[in-house]
């Protein structure tokens, strides 16, 4: 728990309990969770929770480089605290959603003269080993690592 509190303060955030709870409950999950699946697994062991909180402390997490969001257009936010460049593969059958460690392309030389990127981000779907049965396991033949 004091690592977690330190990650926070360094990034220059308060670190309540409800934040420290939320954010290691997000660094210790792969699943890419939205609030409200963060708020119910943490829930239980948390009565006081509320959703506004994990809501405002995702949203602190964010502003502070600490996560992600993905927007896969399905109406919900899902979220990441694993900030290093790669890209996110959901399964249209399971809805999962895994980390491929392979960077998003370098867009740098498609954007305008004068603009600023700050970011890229890649969003493969498609189905998942599991749900795609008898396809093989056409990642690794790739090069792709993934992580549920």
């Amino acid at each position: 728990m004091q690592e977690t509190a330190n990650i926070l303060k360094d990034h220059g955030i308060r670190p309540s309990l409800q934040r420290v709870f939320v954010y290691r409950y997000l660094r210790s999950v792969k699943t890419h969770p939205t609030v409200d699946e963060i708020y119910m697994a943490l829930l239980p062991e948390h009565p006081s929770l509320s959703r506004t909180t994990v809501y405002n402390t995702l949203e602190l997490l964010l502003e502070n480089d600490l996560a992600i969001s993905l927007d896969f257009g399905d109406g919900f936010l899902r979220y990441d605290a694993d900030c290093s460049p790669h890209s996110h593969f959901k399964c249209r059958k399971c809805g999962k959603v895994y980390d491929i460690f392979v960077a998003p392309p370098d867009c740098t030389q498609m954007i305008p003269p004068g603009f600023t990127l700050q970011g890229t981000s890649l969003y493969m779907f498609g189905l998942c080993d599991k749900c795609a049965v008898g396809d093989g396991d056409a990642r690794s033949e790739a090069g792709m690592t993934v992580e549920n």
